[in-house]
């Protein structure tokens, strides 16, 4: 070989050794799908789960346990009594807004795991299971009746249940109302009808919802 052509292929080489650089360069800097990924979201998705692909219960539990663990913190063991008897953590669940929407039975498990000084045991399915029940619309719409307000009772068009975790449940009344204010009233006398009758397990609240299943009004019961 000349000293011309070794000269020549080294400067081959030097470039073709650049040219992978520069590619895996851009490969580092991209996705599984090639598209620029942020440094942020590399950080914040762990090494094999992308956060979009998280189940929405699974989702729900670690928002609950990680407000339960706020609330252990604060008030120790004796917050167990109060989150998880008396249904403390149910009626957190819908304070919590969106990170309890993917599945609020989910939430309910995780914040009572937590109080309880538990490990994180994430169901395998969701919690929350909602059903209709027409005799308890029937029986209803009869009690107003029978206390001279028929109107009321027809604003009222299903009632269901939602069961969250253990014996504890909500009832949800679908109404024709879109008033806060008048749902707030209904609510109120809806509860007076209710009166602690929970059957097998524990109803812990009453949501009033509009006639697009969107919350208006809650209630203890």
């Amino acid at each position: 070989m000349s000293p011309r052509e070794g000269k020549r292929r080294r400067r081959q080489y030097a470039a073709a050794t650049a040219v992978v650089a520069a590619g895996v360069l851009v490969v580092s800097a991209c996705g599984t799908d090639g598209a620029p990924q942020s440094a942020e979201r590399r950080a914040s998705n762990p090494p094999g789960q992308h956060g979009d692909k998280i189940p929405g219960y699974k989702r729900a539990y670690a928002a609950g346990y990680e407000e339960g663990r706020k609330v252990y913190d604060d008030g120790g063991k004796g917050a167990a009594v109060r989150e998880v008897v008396h249904g403390g953590c149910a009626r957190r669940a819908l304070d919590a807004g969106a990170r309890a929407d993917g599945d609020r039975g989910s939430w309910v498990k995780g914040c009572q795991d937590a109080v309880q000084g538990g490990p994180k045991e994430p169901p395998a399915r969701p919690m929350s299971k909602k059903e209709s029940h027409p005799a308890l619309l029937k029986d209803f719409r009869a009690w107003a009746r029978t206390e001279g307000d028929g109107p009321l009772g027809r604003h009222a068009d299903q009632v269901f249940t939602v069961k969250l975790t253990g014996p504890d449940y909500d009832v949800e009344v679908r109404t024709d109302y879109t008033s806060r204010g008048q749902a707030k009233d209904f609510a109120g006398v809806f509860a007076e009808w209710w009166d602690g009758d929970d059957g097998p397990g524990v109803a812990r609240s009453v949501l009033i919802l509009d006639g697009r299943d969107r919350r208006i009004a809650v209630r203890s019961l």
